[in-house]
């Protein structure tokens, strides 16, 4: 499914239609709203490994660059100290320029990143992310629309308005939903 705003959703005493998606009343054994956790790359927590692994590797090839030059023999040109210094200095520069870049992206995650919500529709044992979005109260009334829907059909078709930050499909970005589990959990 495409990344496309969600205008309204049409429920009729049959069927609901979200978007192009239509699914049958009758059929909807489960809705269900549900947090999207962020694994792997996308995780919150996964630029500390990265700035651990660059402040490991970058420490002991400086640490190896400044402690052994000195300890050459005498014979061997001073020149090799100088060019170690320096090679030290540029590659710390280098390794704080992209810790740096790792400790943006961690503080953008912890603190400026928005929850993600998804709508789940179970039919007949399939289980599909009808929407998704970062506005829980909006998907959280679509849902108690939808569950009122099959509890009490309505007798003629009518329009529920979509409001806010509420998107067809299961995908962010160009990464997919999956749900896992016992069914309360969906990573990306």
């Amino acid at each position: 499914m495409a990344k496309e705003r969600v205008g309204h959703i049409v429920i009729s005493k049959r069927v609901v239609q979200i978007g192009h998606e239509v699914y049958p009343l009758a059929n909807i054994s489960r809705v269900q709203t549900l947090q999207v956790h962020w694994g792997g790359k996308y995780a919150t927590l996964y630029p500390l490994r990265q700035i651990a692994a660059i402040v490991l590797v970058v420490g002991a090839v400086v640490g190896a660059a400044v402690l052994v030059p000195p300890r050459l023999p005498p014979s061997v040109d001073s020149d090799i100290e100088e060019m170690a210094r320096q090679f030290a200095a540029v590659l710390s520069a280098a390794a704080g320029v992209v810790v740096a870049y790792w400790l943006v992206i961690l503080l953008y995650r912890l603190f400026l990143r928005r929850r993600r919500y998804a709508l789940v529709i179970e039919t007949a044992g399939t289980q599909y992310t009808a929407l998704s979005g970062t506005d829980y109260p909006e998907i959280h009334r679509i849902r108690n629309v939808i569950v009122g829907a099959i509890e009490n059909p309505p007798t003629q078709s009518t329009s529920v308005q979509v409001h806010g930050d509420v998107v067809m499909g299961d995908k962010v970005g160009r990464d997919q939903h999956k749900q896992t589990g016992s069914g309360n959990r969906m990573y990306t």
